[in-house]
Parts: C-alpha cells; structure tokens; sequence
C-alpha cells in the first residue's frame, strides 16, 4: 500500500523519516524550467495544463520531493474573477485595473472557479495521475494552494507589488468600510478556489499570507485573520475530500500565536520566529519552515549546519522540512542538493 510521509507527518513525528518540499520549489532556480519558460510568459505557463504539469513536476523528478505543489500564481483566481493582469520582468505582477472604491467591486462580483480556473483543475488531475502511476511505495502528495484575502487586496488597490504599503495601509484605515467588503469578497473566492482544488486532487492546501507580517498584532485580526479563519471554516465545512490545511504568513514573528489560535494543520514560520515561540506552540499543530532561504547562497558547511540546527529547532514536533519562504531565482543548485541530503540523512 501506498505512503504519503506528508500527509502521515500530520499525525505525528516518524523518527526515521522527516519529509520535505519547498515553497516555490518548481522556478527559475532550475535550468529545466529556464528551458522551457524560453519564449513564454508566465502566464502562458501556468495557464496551460500541459506545461504547468511540466513544470510542477520539474523538482520532484529532480530530487524527490515528498510534496509537489502545482504551479501557479496568488493572483490566479483574481485573474480569472475580472482583473487583467501580466507579469513584467523584475518587477512580478501589474494588474492592468485596480479596486479602489465600492462602485468596483461588482469587477470581482462573478467568479466560478469551475468555469473560470477549469485549467487549474485540469493541472492538477494532471499532476495526480503521474503521483498515482509512480513505482514507489513513497509517494509525494498534490499541494494547492491560494493567496490570502488581506495579501491579494494589497495587490488589487495598489495595483503591483510595493514595499511601502501606502495604498493598502491608506484604504485600511481611512476607508475601512469599503476595505473589508472587498476583504470579504476575496475570502468568498478564496474559499471556493481552494474547495476547487480539493475536489481536484489537492490533499493539502496552503494559504499564502505573504504581506500579512505588515500589519500590527492589533491590526492583524481586524484586515487579515477574521478572514483566515473564514476561509479554514469554509473550506473544512464545504469540502467533500479529506485535506489538511497549513497558514503561511510573512514576518509574522509577532503573531505567531495569533495565527496558531486559527487552528490550522498546519503552519509555515518564517525565519524570524523565536525558539521560545516555537517550543510553545500547541503540540497538535505541525510545523514546517524558520529557515532563511538565502541561506543556500552560503557555503556548503553554512547549508548544511544551518539544515540541521533547524530540524533540531523543531525536536519533539509534528515537522515538515521547508524554507520560511520561496527559493530564490539564483540559488546555487549544490546546496539545494546538500541541504536534501541532509534531511535525508537525518533520524531522530
């Protein structure tokens, strides 16, 4: 009979096996995938089942992930709900129209995500008939995932990616009011986005909270964890298949505890939670990530000390191997390859 060490490390700690995945593992990091992006946008990539299951396999074929997670894009079903949107060079997503008054929420009002990501199912099946038809008894499990309401908002009224946050922090507090019912309105096709992809084969789904860490630990439950929690109650209520659920928020340092208190599955840190936050963490709740991905831009001794100093970190706990956030583009292939090996290589 089949294994899934991914979705058996929800049930508790195998001393012999610690399974890991990256976020963002399927990317420029990889010379395959460079190969096959020549000449293509990302959205001709992730909008088109063949080379988005091409690519999605891309690192488990390479070195054996126990997790695959589909490839795409937070904006995905903002995308397909009425917002154009590209992908520019170095600068990631530019939405072509933005939300800024509640005259323009009906631009998101009708969205099916079995009629408009019918192409996100179709990568996803895609996906699951390769795990199904591997010759092993390990096999990794289909990851979704989707972006958080508050992280997808920041996109829409600022209409690209930002480091300050004038826009989003502006509507948030000086037009609340119509914030929240667009907050509300994301978490409704967040919910049924990734109740979509359940019934598509996904076992987990991880929800990418990405700007979340921007907010203060006050602000946090008003614009961004009420909204979580709604997605989690609706998903757990609405989905006929079993799936675990893991929360991602980015410098969250400061609401580690607010975020465990949502009940997840699972939750994915950062690299800036304290090992006093971690070790009170409920024991219930698995964990994955604290690790600096640009960690793998040190040297060979640096990756793998710094690998097994963050197994230890998590001794005791329901765990799974990852990064506290995406492989970056430029990442030296070695010391990806030194830090598996070292999982591998790890037993209790």
């Amino acid at each position: 009979m089949s294994e899934y060490p991914l979705i058996q490390a929800f049930q508790g700690r195998d001393p012999q096996y610690l399974p890991l995945w990256y976020m963002r593992q399927a990317g420029r990091y990889l010379p395959e995938y460079n190969e096959i992006r020549q000449g293509k946008t990302f959205l001709d990539l992730s909008m088109t089942p063949e080379l988005s299951i091409e690519v999605s396999l891309q690192p488990h074929r390479r070195y054996g992930m126990d997790g695959i997670i589909m490839f795409s894009d937070i904006l995905t079903p903002v995308h397909a709900a009425g917002i154009p949107l590209h992908f520019e060079e170095g600068r990631g997503p530019v939405l072509e129209k933005t939300i800024r008054s509640e005259s323009e929420l009906s631009l998101i009002d009708d969205y099916v995500p079995e009629r408009d990501n019918a192409y996100v199912g179709e990568t996803l099946q895609g996906i699951e008939d390769y795990i199904e038809n591997l010759d092993s008894q390990k096999k990794p499990a289909l990851i979704g995932f989707a972006g958080a309401p508050f992280t997808l908002a920041s996109y829409i009224v600022e209409g690209s990616t930002t480091r300050k946050f004038e826009k989003t922090k502006g509507f948030a507090f000086g037009q609340t009011e119509f914030f929240l019912k667009l907050l509300r309105r994301l978490a409704d096709i967040t919910g049924e986005y990734l109740c979509y992809q359940i019934e598509m084969g996904a076992r987990v789904v991880q929800l990418f909270d990405s700007w979340g860490g921007i907010l203060q630990a006050d602000d946090y439950e008003e614009f961004s964890g009420q909204f979580n929690r709604q997605i989690l109650s609706y998903v757990r209520r609405k989905s006929k298949r079993p799936f675990r659920f893991i929360m991602f928020t980015g410098n969250s340092a400061h609401l580690v505890d607010r975020i465990a208190a949502m009940e997840p599955d699972g939750m994915s840190l950062d690299w800036r939670a304290t090992d006093e936050s971690i070790a009170a963490l409920p024991s219930e709740l698995l964990l994955q990530g604290n690790l600096d991905p640009l960690i793998l831009y040190g040297s060979k001794e640096r990756v793998v000390d710094a690998t097994k100093k963050a197994i230890q970190r998590f001794a005791g706990k329901k765990h799974i191997f990852n990064l506290g956030h995406g492989i970056h583009p430029s990442t030296p292939l070695e010391n990806v390859q030194a830090m598996i090996e070292t999982v591998r290589q790890h037993r209790d």
